[in-house]
């Protein structure tokens, strides 16, 4: 029996009921009220019948997370700590965009990478997250708002998920079902800081789902610095990431956190710019959110505006991310597994 319906594919679900002998239209059933109507215990499936309901609330629970802490930020970005099954704790965030929203995934407990400018990697990395685990701080975040039409998904939260792809794969695959959340490929991104058998894998195994790449700095001696267990040499990423186009022909988002003194220059505007132009795409650039006993500092915002504009200037499609959630510690590089009282 899996440890929950969040863990099955639809036609494993259908397939359990169809062993244990119960009506297979019952686990369809399952499926809409558990995803579209975000139906949170069995009886308040009515069209169950009630000797159902029963049988399937001692033996196969609906989900397996629950929701510990909730921040509110002043903006209408919400951060939820989520308590998994074995005690550990992960952060999600809801981000209202218009008559929509986005909800930021995390992929790990902890993170292995250890980014200097990122608090998830600070308390070391634990484990992976099972597909359940990624789908549930989806479905949790849309029972909080049924009527807010969640149409964007991005795999940028705790963890590295191409480290976890199996895992992340089959999260996409139950979150993009058509008779459950119906979340589109395109409609989703994940991101990587370069794990080439990953990004590999992702245009093979999802070519429509769009890929980030978390880049930071133009030339290796300072990426290794920012990012202590960088995968990969910046040749051997860009290689991979024409190869990707190649295949794909999905334009890729370059991500850099621009921190002051360290890599907001102009020199570095000049190298950015000329290392990406052989891959399609454009720059998200993220001005630094602050972390507990970080050591680095925000550019100015003269300084955010003139990197965009060289940018641009040099025909890169560049833009500056607008903060979200960061009074809540919620922001880019903000979330964390520790849990505390305040955000």
């Amino acid at each position: 029996m899996p440890a929950s319906v969040t863990a099955c594919l639809r036609a494993e679900l259908e397939q359990l009921f169809a062993q244990r002998g119960w009506p297979v239209f019952h686990a369809r059933q399952v499926w809409q009220w558990l995803y579209r109507r975000h139906a949170g215990t069995y009886p308040a499936m009515s069209e169950l019948p009630r000797g159902l309901q029963a049988t399937l609330t001692h033996a196969l629970p609906l989900t397996g997370s629950t929701v510990r802490a909730l921040h509110q930020s002043a903006d209408g970005s919400e951060k939820r700590v989520l308590t998994l099954a074995d005690g550990e704790t992960i952060e999600s965030v809801w981000i209202p965009m218009g008559a929509h929203a986005t909800v930021c995934l995390s992929t790990q407990v902890g993170c292995p990478i250890g980014c200097t400018f990122c608090a998830s990697g600070a308390g070391g990395f634990v484990r992976n997250l099972s597909a359940a685990e990624i789908v549930e701080q989806v479905w949790h975040a849309g029972a909080a708002h049924p009527r807010n039409e969640i149409n964007n998904l991005v795999f940028m939260g705790m963890g590295e998920p191409l480290l976890n792809w199996a895992q992340v794969a089959r999260a996409i695959q139950i979150l993009n079902d058509d008779f459950g959340l119906c979340i589109g490929a395109r409609r989703m991104t994940v991101s990587t800081v370069g794990v080439l058998r990953g990004i590999a894998a992702l245009a093979q195994d999802a070519p429509q789902v769009n890929l980030a790449v978390s880049l930071h700095a133009a030339t290796d001696a300072l990426r290794r610095t920012l990012i202590p267990h960088c995968p990969t040499s910046l040749h051997e990423l860009m290689d991979a990431l024409a190869h990707y186009y190649a295949a794909t022909r999905r334009r890729v988002t370059f991500e850099y956190v621009l921190l002051r003194g360290i890599n907001d220059s102009w020199r570095d505007a000049q190298r950015l710019a000329a290392l990406i132009k052989r891959v399609p795409g454009k720059v998200n650039v993220i001005p630094y959110n602050t972390i507990v006993g970080g050591a680095f500092a925000a550019p100015s915002s003269e300084n955010v505006r003139s990197f965009v504009e060289y940018l641009c200037g040099e025909h890169v499609t560049a833009i500056a991310r607008r903060r979200k959630g960061d009074d809540i510690a919620a922001a880019c590089g903000q979330l964390r597994r520790v849990l505390a009282d305040g955000p």
